[in-house]
């Protein structure tokens, strides 16, 4: 009887899989990793036998990641959909409006998943391990996009020399799932039970991130391979274990692969790059191996050392305690014992292994382009905002390489997450889109974007960058300031230029200008009623003097009347 060999008893999947491994393997991925991520942490003495030493870290990786890191996040970045139409049509405005809404779609998606976090992660990785790498699936319960990390050592790809994901072969994610996980899910997709007792434990955590934290597991677990490949223009993913397939040949409708990254650094005929952490380890571990030596050496020569000749005293271990009595042995005088105890002086320490170390230190960060200059040492209250953006602007040259990489790294992320839409949406997306109504306010409508319209729909996409550091806001503020003071706006124009998170509390500000807009109203208000006051009284005493003239006339009158009728009787009596 034939004996099947476990190697024979495998998916086409495993055995790409496997030749990935032997690869990175080749090229030390998986212990560079790890090497990565410990020096980062400060994890920087690993394996090495230092006895009963407690050696020091002085930890310069971290500082400069961190600084470069902020510095690529300094910007504020929004995914924006503009229309690719070369020729007017009738329907450019149509079209223009849908891009719009998909901008305020995207931005409020991203933020809703959190996008923006998965993103930064990414970036970190790059920093420290040369490549950052996010992959998007479709959750049809949610009808939406899930954008999730991946591991460097978790993906493996079908040439490994070109960085261009697109252009791959195929590509193959790993996963580590327990083996209860991984029967569920294929129970769930049909397989039948007689498969499915196939799906067992195996050992590879050599494989993973992190494989020293991950080789002791507490439930089984086994691997799951996702493999995406290209077919007829299309994008096609098989799942399998070790033994069995999960799913096979299945058709996404997409035509970008579902994953991106970030390479931190180019290098030529490699997919993975190079990052920030793995050329300066030697000088990391030169650093710490000084400083440790300088301490040894500080203990050991730096004070003043207890001699003492042990046969005179009874109990030697008494000298190195405070307050006990010293016991001389019978014969032994106190002048004897003052001859048998003495002290070494402390040695001068040389100053070329301090210089060394902060030589080492100092070069190190300066040619990582992280030295303190770089950084920006400058005191902003002693400084302009435009000048403080012009020191770290000059220095932040170096990392324009890296923000235009992370630029790409978003833009291709927003395509897959369009290409998604038009593969998966077969129900359109819904939007609101932004009209003005016969009294010209502006009003949203709901709209539905089909999935032919979505198909039609031919728009690039780019990246806006808005610079969102502390001082590019100091020094917005200070120019819409100086244009208030030079009488160039008012001070409501002011308020309403300021952006919502500026340094200058802008909520403050249009709360001053509400209740002053309120106490002014009421002023109108107490004018116009002590006008209207007015204006009654003099309509009053208007009709009070006419009411007295004509009454002085009727008077005159009556008199007038009286008279007349006096003469025209004396002249009858006559």
């Amino acid at each position: 009887m034939r004996i099947l060999k476990e190697e024979e008893n495998v998916t086409d999947v495993w055995s790409d899989y496997q030749k990935g491994v032997m690869y990175n393997r080749t090229k030390n991925l998986y212990d560079d990793t790890e090497q990565n991520y410990n020096f980062y942490f400060g994890k920087q003495w690993e394996h090495a036998d230092t006895g009963n030493e407690k050696p020091i870290v002085k930890n310069i990786i971290k500082p400069i990641i961190k600084y470069k890191l902020g510095v690529v996040n300094s910007n504020s970045y929004a995914v924006v959909f503009n229309p690719n139409i070369y020729e007017y049509s009738d329907n450019n405005e149509i079209i223009e409006n849908l891009c719009k809404s998909l901008n305020e779609y995207t931005n409020k998606t991203w933020e809703l998943q959190q996008v923006d976090k998965m993103v930064r992660e990414s970036l970190k990785d790059s920093a420290i391990n040369s490549e950052g790498i996010l992959h998007i699936y479709y959750n049809k319960n949610e009808d939406e996009p899930i954008t999730e990390v991946i591991d460097k050592n978790n993906i493996y790809y079908g040439n490994e020399n070109d960085s261009n994901i697109q252009n791959q072969p195929y590509i193959i994610i790993s996963y580590r799932k327990t083996v209860k996980q991984a029967k569920e899910e294929a129970k769930e997709l049909g397989i039948d039970d007689e498969k499915i007792e196939l799906i067992t434990q195996d050992n590879k955590t050599q494989e993973q991130a992190g494989y020293n934290n991950v080789s002791d597991e507490i439930s089984p677990m086994c691997l799951v391979l996702l493999k995406y490949y290209k077919k007829d223009g299309k994008i096609f993913y098989t799942k399998s274990t070790k033994s069995i397939i999960l799913e096979e040949d299945i058709n996404t409708e997409m035509t970008l692969y579902p994953v991106c990254h970030m390479v931190w650094e180019e290098v030529k005929g490699s997919a993975r790059g190079s990052g920030e952490v793995k050329p300066i380890i030697p000088n990391q571990i030169e650093i710490n191996r000084i400083a440790t030596r300088r301490a040894i050496a500080v203990k050991i020569g730096a004070f003043n050392r207890l001699i003492v000749n042990k046969d005179l005293i009874d109990n030697p271990s008494a000298l190195e305690k405070v307050g006990v009595t010293i016991k001389i042995k019978g014969g032994t005088t106190t002048d004897d014992v003052k001859k048998a105890i003495g002290y070494l002086a402390p040695q001068n320490i040389s100053s070329d292994a301090s210089n060394l170390q902060q030589e080492l230190q100092t070069d190190t960060r300066e040619l990582a382009g992280a030295g303190d200059t770089v950084t920006g040492q400058v005191d902003p209250t002693k400084a302009s905002g435009k000048a403080i953006i012009a020191v770290q602007q000059a220095s932040q040259q170096p990392l324009n390489e890296q923000l235009e990489t992370y630029k790409t790294f978003l833009e291709d992320l927003a395509r897959i997450y369009f290409d998604m839409w038009k593969a998966y949406r077969v129900n359109g997306i819904q939007i609101l889109i932004k009209s003005t109504n016969e009294e010209g306010d502006v009003i949203q409508q709901p709209f539905t974007v089909s999935q032919d319209m979505l198909q039609n729909l031919k728009a690039n996409i780019k990246i806006e960058i808005t610079p969102r550091s502390a001082y590019d806001k100091y020094a917005q503020e200070q120019s819409i300031e100086n244009l208030m003071i030079n009488q160039k706006i008012t001070f409501e124009e002011y308020v309403e230029a300021l952006e919502p998170d500026s340094v200058m509390q802008k909520n403050k500000l249009e709360k001053i200008l509400k209740s002053r807009k309120e106490k002014q109203k009421k002023m109108l208000e107490m004018e116009k009623q002590a006008q209207n006051k007015q204006n009654m009284l003099e309509q009053q005493i208007i009709s009070e003097e006419q009411q007295a003239n004509n009454q002085e006339f009727n008077n005159i009158e009556q008199q007038a009347s009286q008279k007349y009728n006096n003469l025209v009787n004396a002249v009858q009596g006559e």
